[in-house]
């Protein structure tokens, strides 16, 4: 009966530390990450790095293509890789904004896109390749193309996700964790109270409301959203403006900050900073609303929020 016992128990024990280490690759793949840029440079480099690497290495068989015209066909290897690109960084978030939405996009999401971009890359050099020598195996080359591509790209694109994942995260965590202790260690700077008019492009559509109750303002097209405490309660005003109008009326005000290009917020309305990989996030007293930082803003944003 002991030996039964033992035998449980340790069976027990490996089921709980399968479970573990799943629910942590579960946590971990579905972790916020940034969205893919959008740069028409680095998709025309990698375009040029392929074209160059195949003319002068001549891999995968290449050597043994003799033609007049194989220096052209070398290059358009990276002429094609670098339409796909294109077509797959610029035209699909356009036709399907939704899936590629910046809130929602995950660890898991980067590694699947970016096997789905292989596999279109392997799918667009086999089709290019179709041209030039017309396959009598069609169902076999295409395997050929696709297994090529995926052995080249599949191990680079998980490994440097999660690299970039991993350097990003500790990145912004330091960063938030230095403003929240300045953010504890000191009191909010007072300014004289002030009574603010903020103008819609129609005279006739203003709201006015003190600098203290002011929360955020956020862009929404043509017009800008104004948040405000109105007692205890939070109120909301549409405005037909653009934020760029609106940050030039308060040019005057010490309270109100540029914190990302479609959100202006009150400084002492800033209570926590949160940080993952994608980035900062402001936490502002009144609303649950995560308000984002642009990277390229965080570090005077610090220097503002704490002199």
């Amino acid at each position: 009966m002991p030996i039964k016992k033992n035998y449980i128990c340790k069976k027990y024990k490996k089921l709980t530390h399968i479970t573990t280490k799943k629910e942590m690759i579960k946590q971990y793949i579905n972790q916020p990450y940034p969205i893919f840029g959008r740069s028409w440079k680095v998709i025309l480099a990698i375009g040029l790095f392929i074209s160059f690497f195949l003319v002068f290495f001549e891999p995968f068989g290449l050597s043994s293509f003799h033609s007049e015209y194989r220096l052209y066909f070398e290059i358009g290897f990276g002429v094609v890789t670098s339409l796909t690109l294109f077509l797959n960084h610029f035209a699909l978030p356009l036709i399907f904004g939704k899936i590629f939405s910046t809130s929602k996009w995950t660890v898991l999401k980067q590694i699947l896109w970016q096997i789905w971009v292989l596999f279109i890359i392997g799918f667009a050099n086999f089709l290019y390749s179709y041209f030039f020598f017309h396959f009598t195996n069609n169902f076999k080359a295409f395997y050929y193309y696709q297994f090529y591509t995926m052995s080249v790209g599949i191990i680079p694109v998980v490994v440097i996700t999660v690299l970039n994942q991993n350097r990003l995260l500790a990145e912004n965590l330091k960063i938030a964790n230095d403003y929240n202790y300045d953010f504890v260690s000191k009191v909010n700077i007072q300014f004289e109270e002030e009574r603010i008019c903020l103008m819609g492009e129609k005279s006739k559509d203003k709201l006015e409301v003190n600098s203290s109750d002011l929360i955020y303002i956020t862009s929404t097209g043509n017009y800008i959203q104004v948040f405000y405490k109105k007692g205890n309660e939070m109120k909301s005003m549409l405005l037909r403006n653009t934020l760029k109008q609106a940050e030039y009326q308060l040019k005057d005000n010490h309270y109100m900050i540029k914190c990302h290009r479609a959100f202006l917020v009150n400084r002492n309305k800033v209570v926590r900073v949160k940080g993952n990989s994608q980035g900062l996030r402001l936490i502002l007293d009144g609303t649950n609303e995560e308000i984002p930082v642009s990277r390229n803003l965080s570090k005077s944003l610090m220097n503002t929020i704490n002199p």
